[in-house]
């Protein structure tokens, strides 16, 4: 093998590094592939598939220059930009699992409570079936392919060495409240319904105390919360999709402000 060989399969090495480096962040924290049961092995191969798939798509330079302080500052930013945007669409999951939290409390299901294998925290049935169903409608809809997209995008609108902006950190701190917002607005029907039907237990109990209306209330409340949920289910690709919507809006808004 001749030396400028060498020389150019070390070109394209060295230039595949920021690009995985950000992919494997990225990965780590999106949604689906962040679960626990994918090993960092498989997430390494995909990472640097697509690293080098998307590598030579790239418009702007990539350094090659490895051995220096401010390759090591363009790693970290690399990182950043991974957690960061990965951590956008993890949003979108989070408040749907928090509308499915409110919910079970709100019909007295909070005890009905199992482990998330992906996170391994506890949480509620309701939540977990809401995620289940979250990630099958992820799929269905090319949810997978959109990521793909934002990542070669990424690379165009955010470049290796000027991807983080004060701009993208506000917008990522606003998301926090975002995603308390479009929760309380998932679950705040079933609330609505729920409150009725405590009222009116509430009532029943003054008009008529001999009732044992602990026995009676107990399995209403969850039966109305039960049709509550099959209502939430049977909308909730509307309400995935004008989330979904929601975040790439953010996304272009940053492009906007950042790719003008």
């Amino acid at each position: 093998m001749r030396t400028s060989d060498v020389t150019q399969l070390m070109d394209l090495a060295l230039g595949l590094w920021f690009p995985f480096v950000r992919i494997m962040a990225f990965l780590r924290y999106m949604p689906v592939l962040d679960n626990s049961a994918l090993t960092a092995r498989v997430r390494i191969i995909l990472s640097l598939a697509l690293a080098i798939i998307i590598t030579p798509l790239i418009p702007h330079p990539i350094p090659h220059n490895l051995l220096s302080l401010n390759s090591l500052i363009l790693t970290v930013e690399q990182i950043l930009w991974g957690m960061l945007f990965g951590l956008m669409f993890q949003f979108l999951f989070l408040a749907l699992q928090l509308a499915g939290q409110i919910l079970s409390f709100n019909m007295g299901m909070s005890m009905a409570v199992m482990n998330d294998p992906s996170s391994g925290a506890s949480t509620t049935v309701l939540a977990e079936l809401i995620n289940v169903y979250a990630i099958l409608l992820f799929f269905a809809m090319d949810g997978h392919l959109l990521l793909v997209s934002v990542l070669y995008k990424g690379f165009t609108y955010w470049p290796i060495g000027n991807a983080l902006h004060p701009q993208t950190l506000r917008t990522i701190a606003l998301a926090f409240s975002w995603v308390l917002a479009s929760a309380s607005l998932l679950a705040l029907p079933t609330t609505f319904i729920m409150l009725i039907v405590q009222g009116c237990f509430g009532l029943l109990n003054r008009i008529a105390p001999p009732l044992n209306l602990f026995s009676l209330g107990f399995p209403i409340n969850m039966l109305a919360g039960l049709v509550c949920f099959a209502t939430l289910l049977y909308n909730l690709p509307d309400h995935y999709l004008h989330l979904a919507n929601f975040v790439l809006q953010q996304l272009d808004a940053l492009k906007g402000h950042y790719g003008g």
